[in-house]
């Protein structure tokens, strides 16, 4: 039977870990690329679970029938799952979010949730049946035995790991760039129901035949559909919900990201993960023109030029004109964009990315500012906006020194940002603050062209900063450029010395705070300026986080402790409640692990939607590797709790480790060996962060279940709290910790939080009770 179970409990946490992935992939097209929406999905997606382990899986000290409704809820998973993945398309239907609205982080909690809840709640009761089943026909008797109990569930835990493992690998090297969601999903569905099929081998004759007929008949549907193309139909009826009125050419994923053509009335726009990037034909006439020939005529003579994404659909045709230009190095990190520009072609993009001065890159900006030895008159960052953590890399102080050492003397960085002529609100007046402040402290001259899009031109050298609009017309006028929208009555309007006057009077009050790389207060402000616009009802909450030390954190984290160690020093409390509490810490912990290392990756590399599945497999396989070295210990250990306690402080002093390490190698990433060495250093991290994680588990069973025998609810109790404490630990990491204080700041707060689960350790272990009895009902 274990033979069978091992293979049962892989493709549980194989099939978990795929959609998972697949949802939380589906669910970043709908929230715009935000990367701190993940903290929040695989937050959501640990709670639910947390409810379904303990809620549902305790429920099989009850049935005597348990493979029965194991196979049961796995049909139902397999259903459910589909079911999820419709919904990921449609949700912004069912919220009344329009397409090309943005999503607040309310709404990204609730709408994750909704998409999320019922294959979650399904996978968490699995994961409790299969630890049941493992004892059961292992003809264990763990009421009777802790350590055969504890290793039943270590067991299932490491085997459910290794599942997420190969799980995680797969979906990214074979499934994401060949297959689209509907046929992913129908596959893991065939597994799921072949491998369940095993499990009827231990029931009686007859229940055993109208059980394969079950399973028969619903795998039967589900090849039906795949070789029906059944997938394909409800893939592109998925696409035409979250697409209403307006034809989608193209839909598809790839390792950096979704991208997706749409076209109406003659314009295709291409975006990515929902973002629209650019749009041809007829570009946004007034950006375009605005954007690029307002540096390009403060520059004497432009020769080499830059462009850090958004080239395509008009800046870069609009930079051509300039008869000066020799060389245009345009950078996309996803290839597939250009691909598709090519793919559906019009003359601007044609001319465009066929003219040999252009070079195109499908490199991250940043990269290939590190790595060429190039000097350019000017760098163009083409995004507007620092919206989520790998545009923040190119408004930050780390990246304005960069983009110094890359530009001649009398070079000129551009960077544009939301404006306003009217009214600057109190979110926007902080998120042009902050990039001011950041261009400035390495800057020594910035010229501001204030605007529905505000322009900065930075430089060193003051005389191209100081424009004006004789200069700039006579400048058009000698290139000859044929444009549509600049003249001189625009250039008098749009450089009246009175715009300037009146915006720098509107920003006074504004942040005085520097984005940094791993500090990212550029993303913050945006993210407030975001939700101020689509979720105003949480304006004050982000107004209140602007103001927030690591001292708040310190001071709650300290009165909490205080107070359950008061409510809990009586009798045996304390005893009881440590361990659940501990793993509940440390579920904190891992998932803020998780997001530090995925946040630190993305900012240091800017494609970790690339890596996210590598990251969650190396995570998931060190706490596969720690469960079953814990599992193999067990029946050796005689100080459970010291042993525990030493695991506590093992913790922290990895919190500590972490961001040193990350900030150590930050610096070298120039050098090409440095930059592979450290996304191996990543992996490593992962799997170190993950190992103390599995350690803990069995450990903690072991511990529980010598004063509560019951399997079931313990492993639901510990399951569920581990998850719980994930769930917290991704809610307020995504929101709170990584936006406002940072790596540094965020690594302190688990310390902390740790160090006050160890108190309660040490405490409890040095006054043990006599007499314990912990039952929950």
């Amino acid at each position: 039977m274990n033979k069978r179970l091992i293979f049962v409990a892989l493709v549980t946490g194989f099939s978990g870990m795929i959609i998972q992935l697949l949802l939380l992939r589906e669910l970043l097209v709908v929230f715009h690329g935000n990367d701190l929406a993940i903290g929040i999905i695989l937050a959501n997606w640990l709670a639910i679970e947390a409810f379904g382990a303990f809620f549902i899986g305790k429920k099989i000290e009850h049935t005597s029938k348990k493979i029965g409704l194991f196979i049961f809820l796995s049909i139902l998973f397999v259903f459910l799952a589909s079911l999820a993945l419709f919904l990921a398309y449609i949700v912004r239907d069912l919220t009344g979010v329009l397409p090309g609205m943005g999503v607040g982080v309310f709404s990204i909690f609730y709408s994750s949730f909704l998409v999320l809840f019922l294959p979650s709640l399904l996978h968490g009761a699995l994961f409790v049946f299969t630890c049941k089943l493992w004892a059961e026909f292992a003809n264990q008797s763990p009421e009777q035995d802790a350590k055969k109990g504890a290793a039943s569930i270590g067991r299932a835990y490491v085997w459910e790991t290794i599942g997420h493992i190969v799980g995680a690998a797969v979906f990214t090297l074979l499934l994401i760039p060949f297959f689209h969601s509907f046929t992913i999903v129908f596959g893991i569905g065939v597994l799921t129901l072949i491998v369940t099929m095993v499990l009827t081998t231990f029931q009686s004759r007859s229940v055993q035949r109208k059980t394969l007929a079950v399973l028969t008949t619903v795998l039967v549907a589900f090849v039906y559909l795949l070789a029906s193309e059944g997938d394909q139909w409800l893939h592109y009826q998925a696409i035409a919900q979250q697409w209403p009125d307006k034809e989608v050419l193209h839909h598809q994923h790839s390792p950096y990201g979704n991208v997706v053509v749409i076209t109406r009335a003659g314009e295709y726009t291409f975006l990515a993960d929902g973002i629209p990037v650019f749009t041809t034909p007829t570009p946004d006439l007034v950006r375009v023109e605005e954007f690029v020939h307002f540096p390009m005529l403060a520059h004497p003579r432009p020769e080499k030029v830059a462009i850090l994404s958004g080239g395509a659909g008009g800046v870069i045709n609009e930079i051509l004109k300039h008869p000066s230009i020799e060389r245009v190095d345009y950078t996309e990190i996803n290839p597939l964009l250009i691909d598709l520009a090519q793919k559906f072609p019009t003359p601007l993009t044609k001319a465009e990315l066929a003219d040999p001065r252009v070079s195109t890159l499908h490199v991250d900006g940043r990269r290939f500012l590190e790595l060429t030895p190039n000097q350019y008159d000017l760098i163009f960052v083409g995004v507007s906006n620092p919206e989520n953590l790998q545009v923040n890399r190119l408004f930050t102080a780390e990246f304005a020194l960069l983009a110094k050492k890359r530009l001649q003397e009398d070079g000129i960085l551009v960077i544009s940002l939301p404006g306003s002529l009217t009214y600057l609100s109190h979110e926007l007046r902080n998120l042009n603050g902050v990039v001011i402040n950041t261009l400035t402290s390495v800057f020594p001259y910035l010229h501001i062209i204030p605007g529905y899009h505000n322009i900065f031109l930075a430089s060193m050298n003051k005389e191209v900063t100081k424009i004006n609009t004789v200069l700039l017309y006579e400048r058009l006028v000698e290139r000859q450029l044929d444009l549509r929208l600049i003249t001189r009555p625009y250039l008098e309007v749009r450089l009246d010395p009175h715009r300037l006057e009146w915006f720098l009077e509107a920003m006074k009050g504004a942040t005085g705070e520097i984005n940094h790389d791993f500090r990212p207060k550029g993303f913050f402000y945006s993210l407030a300026y975001w939700n101020a616009m689509f979720s105003p009802y949480l304006r004050n909450f982000f107004v209140w986080l602007e103001d927030l030390r690591l001292s708040f954190f310190a001071i709650i984290i300290a009165m909490s402790t205080a107070i359950l160690l008061i409510l809990w020093w009586r009798g045996t409390r304390l005893h009881r409640f440590s361990i659940p509490y501990s793993i509940a810490t440390t579920g904190f912990a891992g998932m803020v692990f998780d997001l530090l290392l995925i946040f630190a990756f993305q900012v240091l590399f800017g494609f970790v939607f690339h890596w996210i599945g590598f990251l969650l497999a190396a995570f998931m396989g060190g706490v596969g590797v720690g469960g079953l070295v814990m599992t193999v210990l067990l029946p050796h250990i005689k100080d459970d709790r010291g042993l525990f306690i030493k695991i506590e402080v093992a913790v922290i002093f990895f919190a500590v480790l972490l961001p040193l390490l990350i900030l150590a190698v930050a610096p070298y990433l120039g050098n090409p060996v440095v930059f592979i060495l450290a996304q191996l250093l990543f992996l490593l991290l992962a799997f170190v962060a993950g190992a103390l994680i599995g350690l803990k588990f069995p450990l903690a069973n072991k511990i529980h279940l010598s004063h509560s025998p019951n399997l079931s609810r313990t492993a639901g109790l510990m399951y569920s709290t581990d998850l719980l404490g994930g769930w917290f630990g991704g809610i307020i990491a995504a929101v709170v910790l990584l936006p406002v204080l940072g790596l540094v700041g965020t690594s302190l707060v688990v310390v902390m939080i740790k160090a006050s689960s160890l108190i309660m350790l040490i405490i409890s272990h040095r006054y043990k009770a006599p007499d314990i009895g912990f039952y929950l009902s």
